[in-house]
């Protein structure tokens, strides 16, 4: 008996490791962005609209740079960035389920996802992505989000944060990126 691999769906995730993030002015830019009202989209019904563009910088590239070439030695697959925003959420907030795909427009629609956590309270989220496994539908799997974790998956899965049940506000990084 063979065995061919029609699709396969992956999510990967860890920490990144070997120097110090200055997360702290990760954290202050995504706030600036906020506190300037510098949103991706200003339709209040898209889902974009709760995410904040910031300027890119040397600390943002280098977890670009890191997340991109960690994968490219694992999977022989070139990221290249697509859009880049962060997110805050507040105590009991959380984010809307979304994927990232344009349904109307897949050629131009990002292949991968990732989000990085800034600043997480301990314990006090996590990120829910949303599968199908054949004919076993409504999956989900649940990724306690971290301070210097990332997850990378498939821009085609819907996903979201989770409730944050901490005192204080998470903050996180994300992009889209296709692949060559």
């Amino acid at each position: 008996m063979e065995r061919n691999t029609l699709s396969e769906s992956t999510m990967d995730h860890g920490f990144i490791k070997g120097s110090t993030i200055p997360r702290d002015f990760l954290r202050v830019k995504i706030f600036e962005g906020f506190v300037v009202d510098k949103r991706v989209s200003q339709n209040k019904k898209d889902y974009s609209y709760e995410d904040y563009t910031f300027s890119f910088t040397s600390e943002f590239q280098w977890v670009q740079d890191y997340i991109r070439d960690h994968f490219d030695l694992k999977y022989n697959k070139k990221l290249i960035p697509l859009l880049h925003w962060g997110n805050i959420y507040g105590p009991l907030e959380q984010s809307y389920s979304r994927t990232q795909v344009k349904p109307l427009n897949l050629k131009n629609s990002p292949d991968y996802t990732w989000i990085y956590g800034v600043e997480v309270q301990k314990d006090s989220c996590e990120l829910v992505i949303e599968y199908d496994d054949n004919r076993r539908k409504g999956r989900t799997w649940h990724i306690p989000l971290e301070n210097n974790k990332f997850i990378i998956f498939p821009s085609t899965h819907r996903y979201f944060i989770s409730k944050n049940k901490g005192s204080q506000m998470n903050v996180f990084l994300s992009m889209n990126c296709e692949y060559l």
